[in-house]
């Protein structure tokens, strides 16, 4: 991961592209390599790198307010009113971050100007980096804070100006210049209770600071390397204090098709098995086809094998609704007609199964009752040169079944 200082107060339009601070982690967060360069320089040489940004202390105010609510949207709404003592500005001109609740029961909130928001994310923009976070310089060291009073040591950000870094326990880290700290330090003693005014000092003493032993408890302690600890808190996967939220969440953040990852390969895959189902189905449904086909050219060879297949459907079809000279000319097809015909008068009765020859025709029927029956044979027994003889019934639940023997008496 690629991690860059931004600027205090970019120039979009300068003619030279701002030279950044940057420091590339491996995946558990150990320092590689850092340097100084443009953003379209590293653009060029870390194509394939995730961007963190951080927005430089001097940029963002942290505060600690108290707030009532607990829900994450509670929380958002009700950001400007426990900030309003704080702000000297317009709320439209500023950009407001609630962000995690402290042991003490308060929340951290970040304030940044908008105009500065939209310069550092167009300065990306236009290298073509993608941010993937943008946090507060100062919050990364918020696991330096003392248990009581107040913690000061050199900071280990590079920077222009000397800076120090203090932690508290009441209060936010916060970066301040090394000529205006011994000041800064006074007043925020003053504001503390008695028992509250404890220094701890690393790398710093009492004389360089202005301060004398009256205005508090001293403790010496041992600077602490900070900033492999900072540059690996930024590189966890989740901040709780990220400026890209509200307005500035999209565009710059991760596209949103990228958190569907799961559900679209998901969809991708019971597209893929339906797709193969009806592959599979139209196969088996054309083999079916195919089998049928077959069937019926056989049934047509062997009831009208005097005629020529073309199309045997619509040539059974005219062969049973005619009744005429094509039927008197061929047996079958006369004895077939004259048999259906007597079944299928009163509609009462299934043909479920027949074989017919010349002389001949075998059917099996599927009928309501035995009366249904018996009319079918008094029908085929009065027709003119029929014969009929039962071969066998079988009563059920669902009907009757009987199986008949048609023949033709005479040629």
């Amino acid at each position: 991961m690629l991690i860059v200082l931004l600027p205090e107060a970019p120039e979009i339009q300068g003619l030279e592209p701002a030279r950044l601070h940057w420091w590339r982690t491996g995946r558990e967060g150990a320092l590689l390599e850092s340097g100084e360069d443009d953003l379209v320089a590293l653009r060029s040489r870390f194509a394939g790198e995730r961007l963190r940004a951080l927005a430089p202390a001097a940029a963002v105010n942290l505060y600690r307010v108290a707030m009532p609510v607990r829900r994450p949207a509670a929380v958002r709404a009700a950001l400007p009113f426990a900030l309003e003592d704080h702000l000297g500005q317009e709320l439209e001109e500023l950009h407001l971050v609630a962000g995690p609740r402290r042991s003490d029961g308060r929340f951290v909130a970040a304030v940044t100007e908008r105009q500065r928001m939209e310069a550092w994310l167009e300065l990306c923009q236009m290298a073509g980096w993608r941010l993937d976070a943008l946090l507060p310089q100062a919050s990364l060291h918020d696991d330096l804070a003392p248990e009581v009073g107040l913690r000061v040591q050199p900071s280990p950000w590079p920077a222009d100006n000397q800076l120090a870094l203090v932690s508290s326990a009441d209060q936010e880290p916060a970066l301040i210049e090394q000529g205006m700290l011994g000041f800064w330090l006074r007043q925020r003693l003053a504001q503390l209770d008695e028992q509250q005014r404890v220094l701890e000092l690393a790398g710093y003493s009492l004389a360089e600071l202005g301060l004398v032993e009256t205005d508090c408890e001293v403790r010496q302690a041992s600077p602490v390397p900070a900033l492999e600890a900072a540059l690996r808190c930024a590189q966890q996967s989740a901040r709780a204090l990220n400026l890209l939220c509200g307005s500035y969440a999209s565009g710059m953040a991760t596209p949103p098709w990228r958190k569907l990852r799961p559900v679209l390969v998901a969809a991708g895959v019971l597209l893929a098995v339906v797709v193969g189902q009806q592959v599979f189905e139209g196969i088996a449904l054309s083999s079916e086809r195919e089998r049928l086909q077959a069937q019926i050219d056989q049934l047509f060879d062997s009831t009208l094998p005097r005629s020529r297949r073309v199309e045997p459907v619509t040539q059974f079809r005219q062969v049973l609704e005619s009744g005429g000279a094509q039927m008197a000319a061929n047996g079958t097809g006369s004895l077939l007609y004259e048999v259906l015909a007597a079944v299928r008068e009163d509609g009462g009765g299934d043909i479920r199964q027949f074989r017919a020859t010349a002389t001949e025709v075998e059917l099996e029927l599927r009928l309501p009752s035995f009366a249904e029956l018996e009319n079918i044979r008094s029908r085929l027994a009065a027709g003119a040169g029929l014969s009929e003889t039962l071969q066998g019934a079988d009563s059920g639940s669902d009907g009757v079944t009987a199986r008949l023997r048609v023949q033709r008496d005479g040629p």
